[in-house]
């Protein structure tokens, strides 16, 4: 695989999971109406959902790369 393709599936991880930590943040921390600290839970929740698909993603295709082919000669 190259470089370029797991360095933007990393970023979209990092990205999401940045986003995360800041929307969960303002739920927390902030003294907010109950209408915006549910708005601010859905948007962390949303985060990160897309940060652990991000992750799934990634690893599953750095896997699949260093995985011997079904024809390959057994060892030893």
């Amino acid at each position: 695989m190259q470089d370029s393709i797991v360095l933007k599936k990393m970023v979209f991880s990092a990205l999401f999971g940045l986003l995360f930590f800041v929307t969960a943040m303002f739920t927390t921390m902030l003294d907010l109406s109950f209408v915006w600290r549910n708005i601010w839970l859905g948007f962390c929740v949303v985060f990160f959902v897309l940060s652990l698909i991000g992750v799934f993603i990634l690893c599953g295709d750095l896997n699949s790369e260093h995985s011997e082919p079904e024809d390959a000669p057994p060892k030893g």
